[in-house]
């Protein structure tokens, strides 16, 4: 069951795959705390984060899943398991079934208006996962589309820099020490998921506000800090601001980011759900309240949307959560287990997870019901960029274009691809400065 699907071209391939999961699952959280343990110097016992540069990724990238939303015969998984292969990340993908048009109307729930069986599927897809990540024992999870791209050195080094970021603002319940180590004690590679619900790892944009086809709209007291909890820190893998998306650029000039900088923030208006962490009680909202399978009337109409507004009836619920919380969930009886009236959530700007150029699923669905779907303006205003860059949007060196393919069974050009690419951080494309990086890996 923990096992990712693989084409059955790759055999040799998913052989191995299969048994490195059954043999890595317990361990993920025992490599993680002895990589904590090495990395708390004697002379700081509190601080988890003394050399934070070396606070390897696992191979589920801190998270206790990695999750992948992707429907049996899926075009797009092929790529997304090479990908995985090169940079050793262990993916997992619940087997999904097959909706029926039962299952659409159910879920449309008399509710005809701005109807997209596209969206529709997709949100299923979503519960899909979030219900596979409630049956285990897993305290945390990331969901991936499966049409995302990443950069070679996702593992090695964005993931390493972005989790100290993020436990620099949302601290472990208490210092990990050898003494905590060796006690047992799981892993918070991610902060204390007790302070947050929801990270926007993967996304099109968190942009302070809503966007047209002009770019983000600016907030009535203009793009600032003020009062938004947030870290910023440099990550020398970001692609310098004129190779940003247009918007990107637009929102980190009005903050007046620096070059390859990336901010933590409290989301304020993320789009899309490319890739997010979620916690058990986060994910038992989604899909009981806060994104229910079933269309309420003037509610969302698609799944990405439903985050947004559940983000945004939490916005007012500090993260981390004090004992005396000024905006607790409204029910009395619930409150020890949720936090807020929505979710707490925060966003990672520029994204680690952005979707592959192409038409969406969604798109193809709908046009095939003879719905008419155009590009959302954030796709829109980066086409140009897209072919001049040859990359993903706000990736530096991605998968897109297939340069880092493999064939079945070349474990030989598997196994240089991942030394060379997945591990050093060496981008093998023509015209590409090479890029190396140090071994940032923990098993």
């Amino acid at each position: 069951m923990l096992a990712a699907s693989r084409p059955k071209t790759l055999p040799l391939l998913a052989t191995a795959t299969v048994l490195l999961i059954i043999f890595f699952y317990h361990k993920n959280t025992d490599y993680i705390r002895l990589q904590w343990t090495a990395a708390t110097a004697p002379s700081s016992p509190s601080s988890i984060d003394a050399e934070p540069q070396k606070l390897a990724a696992n191979r589920t990238l801190g998270f206790g899943a990695v999750l992948v939303v992707s429907k049996d015969g899926s075009e797009r998984r092929h790529s997304l398991l090479q990908a995985a292969n090169v940079t050793d990340i262990e993916l997992t993908i619940p087997h999904q079934p097959t909706w029926t048009e039962g299952d659409v109307e159910k879920f449309v729930n008399n509710e005809e208006d701005h109807v997209q069986k596209g969206s529709i599927l997709a949100w299923l897809g979503h519960h899909n996962a979030l219900r596979w990540f409630l049956d285990s024992n897993l305290e945390t999870a990331i969901i991936l589309e499966d049409d995302v791209d990443w950069d070679i050195r996702l593992r090695s080094v964005q993931v390493p820099l972005a989790a100290s970021a993020v436990r620099s603002i949302l601290p472990p319940a208490r210092s990990v020490s050898h003494a905590a180590s060796a006690s047992g004690d799981l892993s918070q590679y991610w902060g204390n998921p007790a302070s947050w619900d929801l990270l926007y790892l993967g996304h099109c944009g968190d942009y302070f506000g809503e966007v047209n086809n002009d770019g983000p709209k600016p907030p009535e007291k203009g793009f600032d800090w003020e009062g938004l909890p947030h870290v910023l820190y440099r990550d020398p893998s970001l692609p310098v601001k004129d190779d940003l998306h247009p918007f990107t650029k637009s929102l980190f000039d009005a903050l007046k980011m620096g070059e390859h900088q990336r901010a933590f923030h409290r989301s304020k208006f993320p789009l899309c759900s490319f890739g997010y962490a979620v916690t058990r009680p986060a994910a038992e909202r989604l899909l009981s309240d806060l994104a229910p399978p079933k269309f309420k009337p003037k509610g969302p109409r698609a799944f990405d949307v439903a985050l947004l507004h559940a983000c945004g009836k939490g916005a007012k619920t500090p993260s981390p959560t004090p004992l005396r919380n000024p905006k607790p969930h409204p029910d009395p009886k619930l409150r020890h287990k949720y936090a807020s009236p929505g979710l707490r959530c925060w966003t990672l700007n520029s994204e680690l997870f952005h979707h592959m150029p192409g038409e969406s699923q969604i798109a193809q669905i709908g046009e095939a019901s003879g719905e008419k779907h155009g590009l959302p303006p954030v796709d829109l205003a980066g086409q140009d960029q897209l072919y001049t860059r040859r990359e993903t949007t706000n990736i530096g060196c991605g998968f897109w274009g297939g340069a880092f393919s493999f064939e079945p069974g070349d474990t030989k050009r598997l196994a240089y691809l991942q030394e060379e690419v997945g591990r050093k951080g060496h981008c093998l494309k023509e015209g590409k400065a090479t890029m190396r990086t140090k071994r940032s890996f923990t098993a």
